[in-house]
């Protein structure tokens, strides 16, 4: 092993470049500011049920950067999952089935036989382009290319960008939708599927990662904030903790938004006033309202349904115990639903209490059965689901990079940075374009350690 590598942040993209690391005998210590793993994946107990903050499933799985990372290291077994592949629409006239091909396409009954012709149209040429090509259009709005369907075919975009974004079409990057839809087409040898941790709560995957990563001897500190990023000679030196203490280490990984780290963890002078304001503009929040029911009935068989239409508050019921049963105790059953919501309303009570009850109707007048069988109900609302992955001009090679010539030694991943994907997937990206950098720092690097004077 090679003097260990400091990664901030136990998140999936810390984790992910942790077990990465192990895999070529490099050590890492991980220092995470909660008194838990997963960053925003990361889960907890409610009234005997599996809470996830916020709703998440692997999109694409098995082509997913997290299955890649897990099939690279070979644990893929070690994380059990259960296919989310019950997906349905809902408009006035019932329940229509998600399409996972161009032959279902055809069949959507949602939307009239020309409107699908047209969809084809649009959705044809971008499942078979490059990704390369996808690059050109990432300062496009989706919605260039949406503008002109009737209302019930942008109503299916904006349930498809619910299930793929979690945001509506007009976050969205024509470059980042056209690499999700390319990565769904099985004739370039992607897939539709999705799936959840079968024991329950999107963090079991950090926690598989975790212990991959601790068997080869790295090492995890919860509730351990770091309070700064020592630099001398544009070289990364050391760390200091939350109890001023000096860590010495000449390889520093941050690992949450980097546009926070930037501002937080170092000297004013460290970084150029132009490079700062640029990875600042990415700082782009939306935010949303959540809420899980547990119930006392099972209202459907399916794992979600998208209500369609701009007169549904609730853009999507995710029935997480029909995902898999473990999340709920014996006899119980839970669902969220969710929706994005202007950021000011987050801190507005009354606000969240309005969008919650009309949630709550909306799901009733699908499910009749739903009130009467309501056990109690957990409302959620979140003001840090960045932007930055799906915005025009805010994707892929427009994010933070992964290392900076101002400082040697110094590298980020996550969502925020160079990355395709969303979420968990692209935190697991990151980490992989990463990790080429980081091995050739330490390969042509002597881990020289300059005292603070």
């Amino acid at each position: 092993m090679t003097e260990s590598v400091v990664i901030i942040g136990a998140g999936v993209g810390g984790l992910s470049l942790s077990v990465l690391l192990a895999q070529q005998g490099i050590r890492s210590k991980i220092y995470e500011k909660s008194a838990k793993i997963g960053g925003r994946t990361s889960s907890m107990m409610y009234k005997n049920h599996i809470l996830d903050n916020g709703f998440h499933i692997m999109p694409f799985y098995t082509q997913s950067a997290i299955y890649q990372i897990f099939k690279k290291i070979g644990i893929e077994t070690s994380l059990k999952l259960s296919k989310v592949d019950a997906i349905a629409f809902y408009t006035e006239d019932g329940f229509h089935r998600y399409p996972k091909g161009i032959v279902d396409l055809l069949r959507l009954s949602m939307i009239p036989l020309k409107s699908r012709v047209s969809l084809l149209k649009i959705l044809l040429p971008i499942a078979f382009t490059s990704i390369k090509k996808t690059e050109s259009w990432d300062d496009v709005p989706l919605t260039e290319s949406t503008k002109n369907l009737d209302a019930k075919t942008n109503a299916f975009f904006e349930a498809i960008c619910m299930l793929a974004f979690a945001d509506s079409a007009k976050n969205i990057s024509l470059g980042e939708f056209a690499r999700t839809i390319i990565r769904a087409n099985p004739f370039k040898g992607g897939t539709s599927e999705f799936a959840y941790p079968q024991d329950g709560g999107y963090d079991m995957i950090s926690k598989v990662l975790l212990h991959y990563a601790q068997k080869r001897n790295c090492s995890l500190y919860l509730q351990s904030p770091i309070k700064k990023i020592i630099v001398q000679d544009q070289q990364v030196v050391g760390i200091i903790d939350s109890n001023q203490k000096f860590i010495d280490t000449n390889c520093v990984v941050v690992s949450y938004p980097a546009y926070h780290a930037i501002n937080q963890l170092f000297d004013k002078d460290i970084f150029d006033k132009d490079f700062v304001n640029k990875i600042n503009k990415l700082n782009e929040t939306t935010a949303v309202v959540e809420v899980h029911f547990a119930l006392s009935k099972k209202l459907d068989k399916r794992h979600v349904v998208f209500p369609v239409g701009s007169h549904h508050t609730a853009k999507g019921i995710f029935f997480i115990s029909n995902m898999t049963p473990k999340v709920s105790p014996k006899g119980e059953h839970l669902i969220i639903s969710g929706t994005p919501v202007p950021p000011s309303y987050v801190k507005n009570p009354f606000k969240i209490r309005e969008i919650v009850d009309q949630m709550k109707k909306e799901i009733n007048e699908i499910y009749p059965e739903f009130e009467e069988s309501l056990l109690w109900e957990r409302p959620m609302a979140w003001s840090l689901v960045e932007s930055v992955v799906k915005k025009p001009g805010m994707v892929w090679k427009s994010k933070m990079p992964h290392s900076v010539e101002a400082v040697k030694g110094l590298f980020f991943v996550g969502d925020s940075t160079i990355s395709y994907g969303i979420g968990t997937d692209s935190a697991a990206h990151s980490s992989i374009l990463c990790l080429p950098k980081i091995l050739k720092y330490i390969k042509t690097t002597k881990p020289v350690i300059t005292p603070l004077s």
